[in-house]
């Protein structure tokens, strides 16, 4: 090709360079390397749709990355304060949505689902737990968070155990059982005083969003 760039980034033994020719005049100053990174990673896109494992879908866009996944049904020991032992309680099918952005701090939302979501309209509803609010994200209080490491990933497991092996307070505890409206702590003393196997999701509160509105509140 005849034609000269215009703007190119130049990589010596000392460092990097940015030159710039206009016409007949080429400017050339050093840059740091990072910042050439950021802005070459922000203009590229990546977004799986719905995937099939426990990883239910991720959006990266620059350096901005979006997570979601899917927990099964199960049985889970749920630590309420100043109590002696965990309660042992069926919890219903629940996602986790963690966004981050270079070097802020990583975001977090939660939700009840009645079935694995396989569409991304999937209806939303809160999470019978406390200390997250109704629009899903967590009050972590003094829980340490995950590692840089971890959320350089796309696994979610660590940030599951800091959530459900933490004790819960009285944060955020009402509007998450139709049982138990004021506080839905008693939903899950009566479960376990009940030795219940799964968790009513006729008892779970709509959050009135779908999967695809969560993912897109990009706060």
């Amino acid at each position: 090709m005849s034609e000269q760039p215009s703007l190119s980034l130049n990589f010596y033994s000392f460092g990097v360079t940015l030159r710039k020719c206009e016409g007949e005049r080429v400017t050339e100053y050093p840059i740091d390397p990072a910042q050439a990174a950021v802005a070459l990673a922000a203009r590229v896109t990546f977004d799986t749709g719905l995937l099939t494992g426990d990883t239910v879908y991720i959006h990266m866009e620059g350096i901005s990355k979006t997570v979601v996944e899917y927990r099964k049904p199960q049985m889970t020991g749920v630590f309420l304060d100043n109590a002696e032992s965990a309660l042992r309680v069926p919890l219903p099918g629940l996602l986790m949505i963690r966004k981050t952005s270079g070097d802020k701090a990583a975001t977090y939302a939660v939700y009840a689902v009645k079935k694995r979501p396989t569409t991304l309209e999937a209806d939303l509803f809160h999470a019978p737990l406390p200390n997250v609010f109704n629009s899903g994200s967590i009050c972590w209080g003094t829980v340490q968070r995950v590692s840089d490491t971890v959320l350089a990933g796309v696994s979610l497991t660590e940030d599951w155990t800091q959530l459900l092996g933490s004790p819960f307070g009285d944060h955020a505890c009402s509007q998450k059982s139709k049982a138990f409206k004021d506080d839905v702590r008693k939903k899950l003393i009566e479960l376990e005083a009940k030795k219940s196997r799964r968790y009513p999701t006729s008892d779970l509160i709509s959050a009135r969003k779908t999967l695809a509105q969560a993912i897109g509140d990009r706060s």
